[in-house]
This record gives C-alpha cells, sequence and structure tokens, in this order.
C-alpha cells in the first residue's frame, strides 16, 4: 500500500522552504519540495500558481506541527 503525500505548507520564498523542510526532516518527518524552479522563473508572490510546496506523508502532519509548534525559526518563518 502506497502513503498518501499532502500539501502541508506553500512559500514565497526558497529560504524560508529550506528551514521548514530542513528542521522537519532533522527531527525525522521524511518531506520534499515542488516547484522549487518554477518559482525561481515564474516569481509570483501569494500565488499558489508560483508557490513552493512542502509535502510530507499524510501520517506526519500532526508530527510535522508538533515539531514546527516547538522549534525556534527564524521570525519571519513562522
Amino acid at each position: 500500500m502506497e502513503k498518501e503525500i499532502v500539501l502541508y505548507r506553500t512559500f514565497d520564498s526558497p529560504v524560508e522552504a529550506n528551514i521548514v523542510k530542513d528542521a522537519l526532516e532533522t527531527n525525522g518527518v521524511p518531506c520534499f519540495l515542488s516547484n522549487e524552479i518554477f518559482s525561481s522563473v515564474l516569481p509570483l508572490t501569494n500565488s499558489e500558481v508560483g508557490a513552493i510546496r512542502l509535502n510530507v506523508f499524510a501520517e506526519d502532519v500532526e508530527k510535522a506541527d508538533t515539531i514546527l509548534s516547538t522549534t525556534q525559526l527564524p521570525e519571519s518563518e513562522k
């Protein structure tokens, strides 16, 4: 049986996206970014089309929420 992958969050900045991705991976939550190249070629602020997408397995959403609620991220990343 395949695990369901869900869109967890979107970001306008690749820096923000990678900080959150690294925080999750460091704490054992497998995840990946999508739309990174498209967002750099066609940067559309606050647009779902140009947004960088952070994807996780559906079963890890609650764990990801807990990690991010207890992890100190730079102010603009919260």
